[in-house]
């Protein structure tokens, strides 16, 4: 897996050679991916039980206060947010940052007797916050999704089949009496219209969204193979809508960032990484396979409606995350699955 870090990251530098942007444009974009290169390089601080039990109490910890100051900004004791959303960064970065936060709570919920109170607490408070203070549609996608793979995870047969229908109800419940619900209803409006025999354009971020990925469609297939370089995409794009109004820096899709700028091949080595992280979390003992999965998924949807490697907080949050969920089976000079190091239990 870390090697398939490198190698997506090597891929960006690569582009520099033949990048229709400027060499400083092409730097920039290479500094915004240098996350993929903490990957490996973190995996070598947290292979010992010890540093990995301190992050994730720092990574619980740093949740909790998201979550304390979110509910202080919703009540208006603090103004932090420019844009007057009750996070402390977008409300995209933010609900990302709690779905996993509630999946792992969850998790440790079922194992923790001790403090099993206080992760059910709070795996509520994250669900609250999710639907009914922030809500953004990526983090609610997610822990939509993070939710049924709980399930998978922790029940079989009937459980399963009874949890689905829970969620479902609960969802039902949510969109039909909720008065929180206008962005969802939004989204799903909007790409009722863009599916129409004759697509409709639509003034807003998912409507936004289908046109940046039709327009990086069409770049790609100007130069399928290896794209048109690090740091192309906004020149590209761009050149390609003609209107500065109608142009944009970000796809809002990893897949399509990364295949813009390096091309199918480039997509390829991302399906690469992604793939290396289902195979090692298959490496891994419960829960600690659970946790691993569930970054993942996480990431995959989060890579379908946005570009967490291009964005700071994103790109660093899952990098710390990937190698704390993965770093168990890391030991150096010993090949994996064999004298592997013991499992962290990850938490308080």
């Amino acid at each position: 897996m870390a090697l398939w870090a490198l190698l997506l990251f090597g891929s960006f530098i690569v582009g520099l050679t033949y990048n229709s942007a400027t060499l400083q444009e092409g730097l920039a974009m290479v500094n915004k991916y240098r996350e993929l290169f903490f990957i490996p390089v973190l995996m070598g601080f947290v292979s010992t039980e010890r540093f990995r039990y301190w992050l994730w109490n720092a990574f619980i910890i740093a949740s909790i206060a998201t979550l304390l100051g979110s509910s202080l900004m919703d009540a208006g004791v603090l103004e932090l947010n420019k844009l007057g959303d009750p996070c402390f960064k977008s409300r995209i970065t933010h609900s990302i940052f709690i779905a996993f936060f509630a999946f792992f709570c969850a998790h440790k919920a079922f194992q923790e007797q001790r403090y099993r109170p206080l992760y059910l607490i709070a795996m509520a408070f994250c669900l609250y916050n999710l639907f009914f203070v922030v809500q953004g549609r990526t983090g609610q996608l997610v822990i939509i999704g993070l939710a049924l793979l709980f399930a998978w995870q922790r029940f079989s047969g009937k459980g399963r089949l009874l949890a689905i229908v829970v969620i479902a109800s609960l969802l039902a419940l949510f969109v039909n009496f909720s008065d929180k619900t206008s962005r969802l209803k939004e989204g799903i409006e909007n790409t009722q219209a863009y599916l129409k025999p004759v697509p409709e354009q639509v003034d807003s971020s998912m409507g936004l969204r289908y046109g940046f990925w039709k327009n990086s469609l069409i770049l790609m297939s100007g130069k399928p193979l290896l794209g048109y370089g690090t740091g192309s995409f906004t020149k590209e794009y761009q050149h390609l809508v003609g209107d500065k109004e109608f142009a944009t820096t970000n796809p809002h899709n990893e897949f399509l960032m990364i295949g813009v700028q390096l091309g199918v091949l480039g997509v390829l080595v991302y399906v690469g990484f992604l793939w290396s992280q289902f195979q090692c979390a298959r490496q891994l003992a419960k829960p600690e396979k659970w946790l691993a999965q569930g970054l993942l998924l996480c990431l995959l949807i989060t890579s379908v409606f946005n570009s967490p490697f291009l964005d700071h907080a994103e790109g660093h949050w899952f990098a710390v995350l990937i190698a704390l969920c993965f770093a168990p089976i890391y030991k150096p000079g010993v090949p994996p699955g064999k004298d592997s190091p013991p499992i962290s239990r990850p938490g308080l």
